[in-house]
């Protein structure tokens, strides 16, 4: 009996939007890794905690694993080792004692600068042969796009 050969598709990831964003992605991160390792001995899970405390302190542990895209269990490990490094401090939450909130520190707020800094050094370098006009357009484009991929998701979610 002959089966009939099914043809796999193959995706073009040298034209795939998605591979390009995380291809940027990674290497901005991986960039501003290397940078604030150097200039604040901290790793890229810590920074990322520390980046997103700079814009809301007092989060809950949920919506700033949410924030840095990682997993609870991943971030209380985290959270574990800048709480021994005194750069964070976990209270718990007074609308609702079953979950904490985190604050950063005087130490960590001594860091700020440094990473805010290091943050615009590196969009600075990296966009300085961009114009104006083009990363506005990109910008808007991502934001349409991440908003239709969270539609997308709820959508799938819900279903």
């Amino acid at each position: 009996m002959e089966h009939a050969e099914t043809k796999v598709q193959k995706l073009d990831i040298d034209d795939s939007i998605g591979i390009i964003i995380r291809t940027a992605s990674k290497s901005l991160e991986k960039a501003l890794g290397e940078n604030l390792k150097k200039e604040l001995s901290l790793s890229g899970s810590k920074w990322k905690v520390l980046a997103a405390l700079s814009i809301e302190d007092g989060i809950s542990q949920t919506n700033l694993a949410d924030l840095i895209f990682v997993e609870g269990p991943t971030l209380v490990s985290i959270l574990d080792k800048l709480e021994e490094m005194e750069l964070v401090q976990r209270k718990p939450d007074p609308n609702d004692r079953r979950n904490n909130l985190v604050y950063t520190t005087k130490k960590s707020q001594n860091m700020m600068n440094t990473i805010v800094d290091c943050v615009l050094k590196l969009r600075k370098t990296v966009t300085q042969d961009i114009s104006p006009k083009d990363l506005e357009t990109t910008k808007n484009v991502l934001r349409k796009m991440t908003l239709a991929a969270d539609r997308y998701y709820v959508q799938t979610k819900n279903s």
